[in-house]
């Protein structure tokens, strides 16, 4: 192999704590909330996707009660029933089972998981339901409240769910996309030591904001539980008080979340215990200094974890971060601060970093293919997604019942378009002028044409929940949110895109160009056989992703001397049809800078996991010069972090 490795020991790794590359936000839940209203037109009962279960669509269901006394189970789960039954009819991705559960302000009385009823849903490919969608009014007056005491919810050794996203008896879904909860407060209530607040799933567009999980007296197995795969997408300004685990994320082959801007406090054993696959952590605030617990325990077989720019809280001689004493767990972490901890890091219970802060670090340093390079990641300075506002849903929204009448709605003026079918079919481009603000799917897909966004504006354009193409055409900022399909830049405009959970919206050359900056939080890409996400030219941010591909296909490629970070994600090689020497790597880095740490899983070989061209001069880094990931996934392998820059 043509090739030059640079290993640096774990601690001449670190770097001192310095402001470069902090965002200006501190650490931990933002604490905002809202006060969405749907209009009545957005209804099931009037054909549009909202299922409000204070006022059910279909004759005999129950109606929820948010006194805070009335046992509102069964009208939680009637809803979820209907959805079931619309899935069942309809089929897994199809956008006419794309409905939302959607919960006034009010506190709800729980008695039992809110499930749908019956069997496990089986659909094809699919191992249980997807496309579930709760969203609350107001995370702070918007209330699941488990009853104290609770029969079934005794056992930490069996935890059982208030809210669940999967069956009980479902082990693994291939089909989760679309999943959503927003706006919420769950409460676990008090004496219910084997409560967990959320069960939680979802891939590919799936959403996780603005959501409180809490237990009334601190007991509690798990507050978020991620308990089978496969898990991606996006969460922010998430707060999770008291349990066992804050988080518990088991998840081995097919689990790679990304959350930002979380607040963990008082967990009587750990804020996060990961036994699974990945999970990208950023903006991260732990205290745990009720319990002295460690904010992040990283163990079992091929977990690997990312934490940038993030607070943690202590209060015993303990670890802030603890890894196992195995080699098969692997940890990036940036710019992390402790305080109160006995050391920031330990692993195999021995000081790893004995100080108090994390400059940068990798539990298998960088690899870098040509001499004289730095191997400390890009570390570019990284943009929040900016807040939009949604307006008046009374008077500033306007809902479209034909698809014919859509050009009129975005013209009319109105900052909020909301398209109330499920499937739709344009004629032909449609254009977005600098009045509207947002464009709701509601879930749906729009095919035939693309929104054009053909005129300038200060105010980003957000487009969200569903399918549709937006080709950007004049000088406008884009925010992509729980979006699918592709997302242009044909002008090479010098634009920003905030993208979060977004799906097979990479277009090639056109995505990020010079001059142009991407921030994508959460990318999912499945071309299969051709390049996926590419630089050109731009810079790319990536906080998780999943690329699925077959033979020749590229996950990323960076050129023209492009800056590209990923922090997270995997490549799931669904086969090895191209003979190996044709095999494209992981990372294709021409001339241009890039640093990576992801991770390989299912069949395919990548034999090259990198390959960097500089001066005129190709080299390679075989997937055998890296790490594998565990035992238990025989030929994938980790890239713990990769570093090329371009010649100066």
């Amino acid at each position: 192999m043509n090739s030059v490795f640079v290993r640096l020991s774990s601690l001449a790794f670190l770097l001192s704590m310095t402001a470069a590359g902090w965002a200006d936000t501190a650490p931990g839940d933002r604490g905002g909330d809202v006060n969405l209203t749907f209009p009545d037109a957005l209804l099931m009962q009037n054909g549009g996707p909202i299922i409000d279960v204070t006022r059910p669509p279909e004759p005999g269901m129950q109606a929820a009660v948010g006194d805070g006394a009335t046992d509102s189970t069964g009208a939680f789960q009637d809803a979820y029933d209907l959805i079931r039954k619309k899935y069942d009819e309809t089929g897994c991705f199809s956008p006419d089972d794309e409905f939302f559960i959607y919960i006034p302000n009010g506190t709800y009385l729980i008695r039992d998981t809110i499930i749908y009823r019956g069997e496990p849903s089986k659909w094809k490919n699919a191992f249980d339901i997807c496309h579930v969608k709760f969203v609350g009014q107001s995370r702070a007056k918007t209330i699941l409240k488990l009853a104290d005491q609770a029969p079934g919810f005794q056992d930490p050794a069996h935890p059982r769910p208030l809210l669940s996203y999967q069956h009980p008896d479902t082990t693994f879904n291939n089909g989760p996309a679309n999943n959503v909860l927003r706006n919420i407060t769950i409460n676990t209530g008090s004496g219910n030591p084997g409560a967990a607040g959320v069960m939680f799933q979802g891939a590919n567009q799936t959403d996780l904001r603005n959501v409180t999980i809490t237990s009334n007296d601190g007991g509690g197995r798990y507050g978020l539980w991620l308990r089978m795969g496969s898990i991606q997408g996006y969460g922010a300004d998430v707060t999770i008080q008291g349990f066992d685990y804050g988080i518990e994320d088991p998840v081995n082959a097919e689990g790679d979340p990304a959350l930002e801007y979380v607040t963990l406090k008082n967990q009587n054993l750990a804020g996060i215990h990961l036994t699974g696959g990945g999970f990208s952590l950023r903006k991260l605030l732990s205290d745990q200094t009720g319990h002295g617990g460690p904010a992040l325990k990283v163990e079992g077989s091929g977990s690997q974890a990312v934490l940038i720019d993030s607070d943690l809280r202590g209060g015993s001689g303990g670890p802030a971060i603890q890894l196992a004493a195995t080699d098969e767990e692997g940890l990036f972490a940036r710019n992390v601060s402790t305080e109160g901890y006995g050391m920031a890091l330990s692993r195999a219970g021995k000081a790893e970093v004995p100080g108090a802060a994390i400059g940068e670090y990798s539990t298998t340093p960088a690899t870098v293919l040509f001499d004289g390079q730095a191997t400390t990641s890009l570390n570019i300075p990284i943009e929040d997604t900016p807040a939009v506002d949604w307006g008046d849903s009374a008077t500033d929204w306007v809902v479209v019942d034909d698809i014919s009448g859509l050009q009129a709605a975005l013209d009319s003026g109105k900052p909020v378009i909301c398209i109330k079918q499920r499937s739709n079919k344009l004629t032909g481009d449609v254009t977005v002028p600098a009045s509207v603000r947002v464009i709701d799917l509601m879930g749906g897909d729009v095919d035939g044409g693309s929104f054009v966004v053909n005129q300038p504006s200060d105010t980003p354009l957000l487009v969200q929940d569903g399918g549709a193409r937006v080709s950007v055409e004049a000088q406008r900022n884009l925010i992509g949110h729980c979006l699918a399909r592709n997302i242009l830049n044909p002008k090479k405009l010098p634009l920003t895109f905030w993208l979060e959970n977004v799906n097979d919206a990479a277009s090639g050359d056109l995505f990020c160009q010079t001059g142009q900056k991407v921030f994508a939080r959460q990318i999912d890409v499945e071309y299969r056989n051709v390049p996926q996400i590419v630089c050109n030219g731009g810079t790319l941010w990536v906080f998780g992703f999943k690329s699925e591909c077959k033979g020749t296909a590229a996950p990323f490629i960076v050129k023209n001397g492009g800056s590209l970070e990923v922090l997270g994600g995997y490549v799931n090689m669904l086969s090895a049809l191209a003979p190996p020497t044709s095999q494209a790597p992981i990372v294709t880095n021409l001339d241009s800078n890039a640093s990576v740490t992801c991770f390989t899983n299912m069949v395919g070989l990548f034999v090259n996991g990198v390959k960097e061209t500089r001066n005129g001069e190709t080299r390679a880094a075989a997937n055998t010069d890296f790490p594998l990931r565990g035992a238990q996934y025989k030929r994938n392998y980790v890239i713990p972090l990769y570093v090329g820059r371009k010649a100066s």
